[in-house]
């Protein structure tokens, strides 16, 4: 009868042998991969060559006296004041109607580039009764209406606070 196994022994690879076996590893990936690789070497090359790649290196060396400045200049009153400005606006729109936007910045749009377009084509000046007469125009009488909403309406919320 056989003797019964009472210890298994992990078989154990030096240092040398692991190196080979992780080389071996290495040529087989490259060899699968070889399109890929020459194609990172082409962009590797036009990096060098362009001075990105000695920038980039340079950078990643001074990193943290990198940061220290982009961090002294973002804690600037001018700079944290823009990012609230910022953060603003994205809230503001955020409340916004898409569609309601897009139709206040059309009729904006062309409604500047048409009243550019007749200033230079109309010449003279506008007398008092000139105004008035444009009131009953409906376009003119639509816009000023709206107008004097959105002033009264921030009006109001002005004598909230």
């Amino acid at each position: 009868m056989a003797k019964p196994i009472t210890a298994i022994q992990k078989q154990t690879l030096t240092e040398e042998e692991k190196r080979e076996k992780a080389i071996e590893e290495l040529k087989t990936s490259l060899t699968e991969k070889e399109e890929a690789i020459a194609e990172l070497l082409a962009i590797m090359e036009e990096l060098h060559h362009s001075g990105i790649l000695e920038a980039v290196n340079a950078m990643l060396k001074a990193r943290e006296d990198i940061a220290k400045i982009v961090i002294g200049q973002a804690n600037r009153k001018p700079v944290t004041t823009v990012i609230n400005h910022v953060i603003g606006m994205a809230q503001l729109l955020a409340n916004l109607d898409p569609q309601l936007t897009a139709k206040l910045l059309e009729s904006t749009t062309s409604g500047v580039a048409e009243a550019y377009k007749h200033t230079k084509e109309t010449e003279g000046k506008i007398g008092i009764f000139d105004l008035f007469k444009s009131l009953n125009d409906p376009d003119i009488n639509r816009a000023i209406r709206f107008i004097l909403s959105v002033l009264k309406e921030i009006g109001k919320r002005l004598n909230d606070e």
